[in-house]
């Protein structure tokens, strides 16, 4: 049970490709039907292939309640950072209750059933069963291929951080007199010199910036917004998000990890692993990558 516990809190990728994802598993239903045509299909005798198409449309229709209305409706479930293999699963159960109701309410007008509550536990029942194990199958080898591909690309930018000579390496850009002037909705005032800064998280209505000072490391907390911190250190080219709530000295990195969300950045003086987002892998990779090629 422990096991099955922890792998249901393992980090599990958040709607990767969600309209590409709808459509293809619309179109395997199709085909499922067309061409097994169970559930007594193959008794119909008119217009099978347009009503097949319909089931089609409606399980591409109600798809779209929990991939799309439900990130909108619950953000905090639905948080990328958060998303985990047992919130996958729970989605995808509301996936086929959705489509559930969806088959029944089209076969109801289609074929006149007269809304039978009876033939909607049915309709529920057959869609998770049908639905349950592929599913289930393909969540796991996604996962895996993810896994796989997110740990090989953290070893070779392990290996570019490795090359260097340090894992904190001052950019031609930074000067010993240039400044980052940290300030927000008060008249505290953060001024440091851009070489020290090792990363800004935001904390609700605040900010916390992580610096080293005189070999040690600071930390402060500024009432000020993360739009604020970037136009603070829009300048400073070496300083990144890589995440909605963090930015990072690219060259503060000492070591990148992998799993099948994605890549997770530990900073010099630092415990904790910093996330990066998605939307920033790609950036951040190549910066990685790139940063000692001078």
């Amino acid at each position: 049970m422990n096991k099955i516990g922890t792998y249901l809190r393992s980090p599990y990728p958040l709607f990767y490709h969600r309209r590409e994802g709808v459509w293809a598993s619309s179109v395997l239903v199709f085909l499922i039907l067309l061409l097994l045509q169970p559930f007594g299909i193959h008794q119909i005798e008119h217009h099978k292939l347009w009503i097949l198409l319909g089931y089609m449309g409606v399980t591409a229709l109600f798809q779209c309640i929990p991939v799309y209305l439900f990130p909108v409706l619950f953000p905090r479930f639905y948080n990328e950072d958060g998303w985990t293999v047992g919130r996958h699963l729970a989605n995808n159960l509301f996936l086929f209750l959705c489509i559930g109701i969806g088959n029944w309410l089209y076969s109801n007008l289609i074929f006149g059933f007269h809304w039978q509550w009876e033939l909607l536990l049915i309709f529920l029942l057959v869609t998770t069963i049908v639905g349950l194990f592929p599913v289930t199958l393909f969540m796991l080898i996604n996962r895996n291929r993810l896994l796989a591909s997110h740990l090989a690309e953290a070893v070779e930018m392990n290996r570019h951080l490795q090359d260097s000579r340090s894992a904190v390496v001052q950019p031609e850009s930074c000067q010993e007199t240039e400044q980052i002037l940290l300030q927000g909705s008060t008249k505290e005032v953060l001024e440091l010199q851009a070489c020290q800064l090792v990363c800004i998280e935001a904390e609700g209505n605040y900010i916390k910036v992580i610096y080293r000072k005189q070999d040690k490391m600071e930390q402060r907390l500024l009432r000020a917004t993360m739009k604020q911190a970037e136009e603070a250190v829009e300048a400073c080219s070496f300083v990144v998000k890589c995440h909605r709530a963090f930015l990072v000295n690219i060259h503060a990195v000492t070591k990148v990890s992998g799993n099948s969300q994605g890549y997770r950045l530990s900073l010099q003086g630092c415990t904790t692993e910093i996330p990066v987002s998605r939307a920033y892998a790609k950036e951040i990779k190549g910066r990685i990558e790139s940063m000692h090629e001078r």
